[in-house]
């Protein structure tokens, strides 16, 4: 049997054991089986969702929060961590499950601990190549695995009376030994058994055999091409019956959440759409009449009398739960649905014309719970968001659809997509007669904000320009948007390093935000804060500091102490505190900055990459080269990869790097990061700017410093 060839070769020499084959062949079912039948074999089993990075960040997280003894608030770090301490003496065993996307790279999450073994299931086959040895590649079952996978999901032992041995062996056949449809039929026959006077009567494999054969029969009559193979015909078959069995509400709620992602599903985001009345947070233009039988629809399945009624959803899910349609798992007190992919594909083929309905109704839980204010339930949308975007064009979308989605993709750090959302809105808008003025200007500025976040920075002051004359022409001198159109100015200014221009245009709003709003007001609050900001690039550090200590203290009061704004309140305080020598009150801030960024936005969140890189500049400043170096690395890495090599963060990673280089001595290393950059700095922020000058000047610097004079003149005479 196959178990047998798994524990035979697995050895101390093979850590990594990739285990390969298609979906649904019961690659998860033999690693489940392999720790049941061998439970003394590790002390501690890790399991881990692996069809994406934040799938297996979240299970690290989960995991090692469940430890106890200080590990509380660990983050998917410190589970690696503590997957690499090991001791000697003992066996770990790491699970990383379904981890079938090619574009995946494990090799960030694989501790190197040689007492961990670690077992990988993937439908792809070149993960095999992880493997320092030979990996399990499966096909079938055999007959002995595929009956006692059977037997276990039906409740069901040995011995069998001699007709339903014949016809279990025949079913085996039929399902063509395909884990998934085995369990299904199981979990069918168990569902379907009964109980009389204290004695078990099943629902035999010989009546599930028949129904079978019947239904597959009405299943391969079915007319138009199917790409199905003999596995997943029966996969299909199998499900049918199924979803025979489970009421209507139940099938609804099933095809709804198969147009999700298939991992992660959170049923928060139903919760939240429910008490939105699943209406669009933003009206920018009229939806047609017939939106709202998608909305009827979702008040239909997940409401009672239109409110959200939890309870209800709940037996939905537990219905489904009970016949292995969906599994179920919760995090930080969230649930969270989990689909097969087969599953979810035979969810969505089912019927063509009901799942256009049903993928509208995701579209429309999914624009209707994201918000600014959840930040939190932002983070679990996002892969859904994205995987909507895999199958849908965004021409497909209304402009309210795509609006709500760009804003979550940018307060979650996807600046360019977020911007390509906004550019397609501006587009409808301005060739829509329905379209009012002040809307069109909403979306030009929030495509001109996009623009800011990915550094094209003559773009964003061009959209900001307009957005800032036309509101004030239109709303007034003292309307909030127009108010809100000056600060994203004074923004892109600071960023260009205008700072006279800025500390103007930021003064004037903080003098209207403590008239209109009062001292307290959030937007009050965030107006004193950019102007510290700017006071700070002038070098004015007793006035940055007595307003960023002002601004903390309200934060911390009004918003809560993890409030993302409050950590970015710590943060511009530590780094006036830095700028100024107070390296110690700078390093305890940026210490708290970066775990609790890591730890509630997540660790490729730009907020936390920001966070890492000034706790790097303190540790330079404080001469504690290796940590700087360390976390230097780490940003330029991330920046590069997330944000692209033009943007001005990047840029700016690669030169604290460099810094760090210098100070060391290691001026080699010094030259050739900056030369690399300084053309990028020239083309995205201009030779004026005075991070260019700076660059320029510091790349001269090193050139002397390598006796490569020539190359020093040649460099200082782009200050000219």
């Amino acid at each position: 049997m196959m178990v047998h060839h798994l524990v035979s070769s697995i050895s101390p020499q093979q850590r990594i054991f990739p285990i390969t084959g298609m979906g649904g062949c019961g690659k998860t079912q033999l690693v489940s089986y392999f720790l049941q039948q061998y439970p003394n074999l590790y002390t501690q089993t890790v399991y881990a969702d692996a069809s994406s990075s934040s799938s297996i960040k979240a299970d690290f997280q989960t995991w090692a929060r469940t430890l106890g003894g200080g590990h509380e608030r660990d983050a998917w770090e410190d589970a690696l961590r503590t997957l690499n301490n090991v001791t000697q003496g003992e066996q770990w065993v790491l699970v990383l499950d379904n981890a079938d996307d090619p574009t995946l790279d494990l090799v960030p999450f694989l501790p190197k601990n040689i007492h961990v073994t670690i077992l990988i299931t993937s439908r792809n086959r070149s993960l095999g190549n992880l493997s320092t040895t030979s990996h399990l590649e499966l096909g079938e079952m055999d007959a002995d695995e595929a009956m006692a996978v059977i037997l276990q999901a039906s409740r069901r032992q040995l011995p069998l009376s001699d007709q339903e041995m014949r016809d279990v062996q025949n079913l085996l056949k039929e399902l063509g030994y395909l884990a998934v449809a085995l369990v299904q039929a199981g979990t069918y026959c168990f569902q379907f058994s009964s109980t009389a006077g204290g004695v078990l009567r099943p629902y035999t494999f010989s009546q599930y055999l028949s129904l079978f054969n019947l239904h597959r029969a009405e299943l391969m009559k079915k007319e138009g091409p199917t790409s199905l193979d003999s596995y997943q015909r029966g996969v299909y078959a199998t499900l049918d019956l199924s979803y025979k069995a489970v009421p209507q509400e139940s099938r609804d709620f099933l095809h709804l959440i198969s147009f999700f992602h298939h991992t992660d599903i959170p049923l928060a985001a139903f919760a939240e759409a429910a008490r939105n009345d699943f209406e669009d947070p933003d009206d920018y233009l009229p939806r047609p009449e017939h939106h709202e039988a998608i909305i009827s629809n979702l008040e239909n399945i997940l409401c009672t009398d239109t409110r959200w009624n939890e309870l209800r959803v709940q037996g939905l899910i537990h219905t489904l739960r009970s016949f292995s349609l969906v599994t179920a798992s919760s995090m930080d007190d969230r649930m969270f649905l989990q689909l097969h992919p087969l599953i979810q594909a035979w969810s969505r083929d089912m019927d063509s014309m009901a799942s256009q309905l049903y993928q509208a109704m995701a579209i429309q839980v999914l624009t209707a719970c994201g918000s600014e204010e959840n930040f939190e339930l932002n983070r679990f949308l996002l892969p859904h968001m994205l995987d909507m975007f895999s199958r849908t064009e965004p021409d497909h979308l209304h402009v309210n659809d795509l609006l709500a989605y760009g804003n979550v993709l940018l307060q979650q750090g996807q600046y360019r997509r977020a911007g390509n959302l906004y550019e397609k809105s501006l587009e409808v808008m301005k060739n829509s007669t329905e379209a009012s003025s002040i809307n069109t200007l909403w979306v030009t500025s929030s495509l001109a904000f996009s623009y800011w976040k990915q550094g094209r920075l003559t773009e964003a002051e061009k959209l900001e320009i307009e957005v800032l004359e036309q509101r004030r022409r239109i709303l007034g001198v003292e309307h909030p948007d127009t108010i809100r159109a000056a600060v994203n100015l004074a923004a892109t200014y600071h960023t260009q390093g205008r700072w006279t221009e800025a500390q103007k245009l930021k003064m004037e709003v903080l003098e209207q935000m403590r008239q209109i709003l009062g001292m307290e007001h959030p937007h009050t609050i965030v107006a004193a804060a950019n102007l510290a900001v700017t006071y700070r690039s002038q070098g004015r550090w007793a006035e940055a500091e007595k307003l960023e200590i002002k601004v903390l203290e309200q934060r911390r009061r009004v918003l809560g102490m993890e409030h993302p704004s409050t950590i970015l309140a710590s943060a511009n305080l530590a780094a006036t505190y830095r700028a100024q020598g107070q390296q110690i009150e700078a390093e305890k801030l940026g210490v708290e900055v970066l775990e609790q960024s890591r730890r509630i936005l997540g660790v490729e969140h730009p907020n936390t990459i920001r966070a890492s890189a000034n706790l790097a500049a303190t540790y330079h400043n404080q001469g504690r080269w290796t940590e700087a170096e360390r976390l230097q690395m780490e940003v330029l890495e991330q920046t590069r990869r997330i944000l692209g090599m033009e943007h001005p963060h990047t840029i700016h990673a690669a030169v604290n790097l460099a810094a760090t280089y210098g100070a060391q001595g290691r001026w080699e290393e010094d030259a050739a990061l900056l030369a690399s950059v300084l053309p990028l700095s020239l083309k995205v922020l201009g030779r004026r700017h005075s991070h260019t000058q700076n660059r320029i000047r510091d790349l001269a610097f090193a050139y002397e410093e390598l006796g490569k004079h020539l190359e020093a003149e040649e460099t200082r005479a782009l200050l000219l």
